[in-house]
């Protein structure tokens, strides 16, 4: 015979549910199929100062959701305010300098440095130099 939940056991499975629920609701994403993503194919949105493009956003055949953008900062600029999220992501420098700011503290990070951001801590990114500064972000977002 099965006991009946606790107020308490059922307050501790609503995220659970939660998620699961959000999950379900959640729109499928494409596979991914193997492509090349040409660079004069993949157009630009916003300006010369701070400009992006996103080359895929889908699952793998093993349902793991990933996401590459570019971005392009002019210089003195940063990407975005501190924030954080649930995903981790990896960041190439391909030309120019970044620093890059984890939980408070700060690193520079150069052309050809890789940068990982671990999931849910406080981060931001801002161009130290004197050109623009571009660079490519894998987000690794766990199960689509």
């Amino acid at each position: 015979m099965t006991q009946p939940l606790s107020r308490r056991d059922s307050i501790l499975l609503l995220p659970a549910l939660a998620a699961a629920t959000a999950r379900a609701q959640a729109p499928a994403l494409p596979v991914l199929d193997t492509k090349v993503y040409h660079d004069k194919q993949i157009a630009y949105k916003g300006d010369e100062k701070h400009k992006g493009r996103e080359f895929f956003n889908g699952a793998t055949h093993t349902g793991y959701h990933v996401a590459m953008h570019e971005t392009i900062i002019g210089p003195g600029l940063q990407t975005h305010p501190p924030h954080k999220h649930e995903h981790e992501e990896l960041v190439i420098v391909m030309e120019g300098t970044l620093e890059m700011t984890n939980e408070g503290k700060s690193e520079v990070a150069e052309t050809g440095s890789v940068i990982y951001f671990g999931s849910n801590q406080m981060h931001n990114a801002r161009n130290v130099g004197t050109t623009p500064c571009r660079y490519y972000v894998l987000e690794l977002r766990a199960s689509a």
